[in-house]
Parts: structure tokens; C-alpha cells; sequence
């Protein structure tokens, strides 16, 4: 079984937590023992955060960002140092445990609001593919998925304007993720913007 540690300071504790996982430790201070299978949730602004996100992640240790308001500097400089998650610190139960799902089964977890801002940035900035990946690679179709997935667009609007089914797009997908070597769409989108 998994053990989910909160590192916070003491005024910042929310009821949700023990709610999500009855189990979890709330600490004050990074602990100094973690074990292969821990999830860390740290506060951002809490001393030396982004070294113990850095620390943690170069074990392999899952980090989750909680934050007191959700900014996209804060959110870059979290994912820069290998957080797989960012999220309000009191967010309820339900979202608590959506995330270390998420981040658990390989993805990354970024709060919806800011997610679409930076889709909008990202799909104003002009496409350059000599950046890190090479699409030479994908099949002419593939290719076309990858335009449209990175505007923004979901499976569903990615299989109405290519007339082809969600599972086909699915398929795609996992084809462009394997051969691109990217693991979700936001590292797609990342790499194919140039970024």
C-alpha cells in the first residue's frame, strides 16, 4: 500500500487529506526516510520546495504540487524540477484522489484552468518541428492526429474531423507517444511546439 506524505506548514493543513487517505502523514518538515513506495504532496513555498520536488523526483519518488493559488510561473518552475502534479491545497477528496491516480498511472495532473491557458499560448506560437522530436517518423496519418491533438483538441474532435473512430485515434496516439517518445499530451504538445 501505498504512503502519502504531506509536507505543510502547520496553519496549512486540510481535513481532505486524512479524508482521501485516513493513512497519510502531514509533516512540517521533509522527512528524512522515504521509501520507493511513497507519494510526496509538498506546499509550494514551503522552505527549500523546489530542491526537495528535484530531490525527491530524481529518486523516483512521485511529487504532487498543492499550491495556495494556482499561477503558471509557480506551475513552471514545480513540472521543472520533476513534479508530476500541481493542485490546490484544498481541494476536495475527490480531486485529491483523482490526482494520485493520475500521476500514479503515468500522467501528469495540471489544474484545468491553467491547463487551457497554456494550450492557448502554445497554439498561437507557430509550429516548429526541428525541435527535440522528429516526425519523419509518424505515418502520414499519424501526422495529422499530432496537428490537430496539438491545438488543444480532444480524441472525440480529433476522430470527427479526421472521420475515424476514438479507439482509431487511441491507437494513434499510442503509435505517435511510443515513437515520439513522449508520455501524455502535454509532452507531445511541448515537444512539437519547440519547447
Amino acid at each position: 500500500m501505498r504512503l502519502h506524505i504531506f509536507i505543510s506548514p502547520r496553519e496549512l493543513i486540510s481535513p481532505h487529506w486524512k479524508n482521501a487517505y485516513p493513512h497519510c502523514e502531514v509533516k512540517h518538515l521533509a522527512p528524512k526516510n522515504i521509501t520507493a513506495d511513497t507519494v510526496i504532496w509538498i506546499l509550494a513555498g514551503t522552505p527549500q520546495w523546489l530542491e526537495l520536488i528535484k530531490k525527491y523526483s530524481q529518486n523516483r519518488i512521485p511529487v504532487i504540487v498543492m499550491t495556495r493559488e494556482l499561477t503558471i510561473n509557480e506551475l513552471g518552475a514545480a513540472l521543472q524540477m520533476g513534479a508530476r502534479g500541481y493542485v490546490e491545497a484544498f481541494a476536495s477528496q475527490v480531486i485529491i484522489e483523482q490526482v494520485a491516480e493520475t500521476i500514479l498511472s503515468g500522467g501528469i495532473w495540471l489544474p484545468g484552468q491553467l491547463l487551457s491557458n497554456l494550450v492557448g499560448v502554445l497554439s498561437k506560437q507557430p509550429i516548429n518541428y526541428q525541435h527535440d522530436c522528429n516526425l519523419d517518423c509518424l505515418t502520414k496519418r499519424e501526422r495529422q492526429v499530432v496537428d490537430i491533438v496539438v491545438t488543444g483538441a480532444t480524441n472525440k474532435q480529433v476522430a470527427k474531423k479526421l472521420y475515424i473512430t476514438e479507439r482509431t485515434v487511441k491507437e494513434h496516439m499510442s503509435s505517435v507517444f511510443n515513437k515520439l517518445k513522449v508520455r501524455d499530451r502535454m509532452h507531445l504538445m511541448l515537444a512539437v511546439k519547440g519547447h
